[in-house]
């Protein structure tokens, strides 16, 4: 890993902490070609809705309500992010993440080479895959380089 990678790894794990979910906190850092932060995002209910300690909980609820840290990164980016790259930590995006990174035009996904919980495994796959197969790279480094 690079000291750039390294800078926007420890920001996206930063940034996760701002995350009230009891059980995920993930965090995403948007940079454009001149390593410049485009926009930050974290896991968290939507502005203006309150995050209960009840709604944050209930899991079904919760997955119901929750907007993901790769989708608010994208969607409060005061500008485009097209041919932008974006640091995810701690895990690589859902696949409902994966067709809005697609459908924003960020060109590459940089994840850490973390164990994956096994109920996420095949919905990281199938992420993966569709975003590889929309010609979005997917770099997952070791973070202890």
């Amino acid at each position: 890993m690079d000291k750039w990678q390294k800078r926007f790894f420890d920001l996206a794990r930063l940034v996760a902490t701002w995350s009230k979910d009891p059980s995920s906190q993930v965090g995403a850092v948007i940079v454009d070609d001149k390593k410049r932060i485009v926009s930050v995002g974290f896991n968290g209910l939507p502005i203006g809705v309150e995050d209960t300690v009840e709604r944050l909980n209930n899991r079904e609820l919760k997955y119901e309500l929750i907007v993901h840290a790769e989708a608010n990164a994208i969607l409060t980016a005061p500008k485009s992010v097209a041919e932008c790259t974006i640091y995810v930590y701690p895990y690589l995006p859902c696949s409902r993440c994966a067709g809005a990174i697609i459908q924003s035009g960020i060109k590459k996904v940089v994840v850490p080479d973390l164990e994956i919980p096994e109920r996420w495994i095949d919905n990281f796959n199938l992420s993966k895959t569709v975003l590889e197969e929309a010609g979005v790279e997917v770099l997952i480094v070791p973070l202890d380089e």
